[in-house]
């Protein structure tokens, strides 16, 4: 019988080892044998990036991620597929790889994991000679809008940055659903869009408001989500 996680001294080398093993056996009987999606995802997370040093450890991390996005339809497992072929610069260069790392953000936004839509959204906007042949700003901007719908505050974010000059009122909603999403950065815009009267009217009452939100946020280190969105731009 293996033993509990609090039961091994992670200071000692041979359990690390040993406690390591038993992980990745209950990954695996999780995913291959009670057919556990989420048990699926973790077994690819724990080849790709916990067994990382060993040789093969990336193509196991992918067939798992490949397998569990095609056939189980878990939006993770989609978008950490696609992360790992955009990170492979040699690969990237190839139009049949971008072909893959866009359908694979484009799954797991479809699936339900709405970090992947922004990820689609930035992948659609941007201006790499690479990426020139997907470049679409309206639907580029939908999936933008969907992740800050689904409470991703970068893509809040960034839909803030697009609008500021040719759509004040649009980006200052964004920014208004960003502070909401307690975005410390969003709060700010807000702020100052209101204070300034950027685009809109200067209301001091709502600058005061969002100045107050902003404050409070720091004051009790409200920390959003970190974003697990990727860095498309090389």
């Amino acid at each position: 019988m293996s033993r509990g996680n609090s039961e091994y001294d992670l200071r000692d080398e041979n359990q690390v080892k040993e406690y390591l093993k038993n992980v990745l056996v209950e990954y695996q009987f999780s995913c291959f044998k009670e057919k556990d999606p989420t048990g699926c995802h973790r077994l690819g997370y724990f080849h790709g990036y916990v067994d990382k040093d060993k040789p093969d450890s990336i193509d196991n991390a992918k067939r798992v991620f490949k397998m569990n996005c095609e056939e189980n339809k878990f939006g993770q497992s989609c978008d950490s597929l696609a992360a790992i072929y955009l990170n492979e610069k040699k690969y990237v260069f190839q139009k049949e790889a971008r072909d893959d790392i866009l359908k694979y953000f484009q799954n797991a936004c479809e699936y339900g994991y709405y970090t992947a839509c922004k990820n689609v959204g930035v992948l659609m906007l941007e201006k790499h000679v690479l990426w020139e042949d997907y470049h679409d700003t309206k639907k580029g901007r939908e999936y933008l809008d969907l992740a800050c719908e689904k409470k991703n505050v970068g893509a809040c974010y960034i839909l803030q940055r697009l609008l500021s000059k040719r759509a004040p009122e649009r980006a200052l909603g964004y920014a208004v659903r960003g502070c909401e999403l307690d975005d410390i950065k969003s709060c700010q815009t807000a702020y100052q869009m209101y204070l300034k009267g950027i685009g809109i009217e200067k209301d001091s009452e709502k600058a005061q408001f969002y100045k107050e939100r902003m404050e409070y946020i720091f004051r009790n280190h409200i920390a959003t989500k970190p974003d697990e969105s990727v860095r498309v731009t090389m």
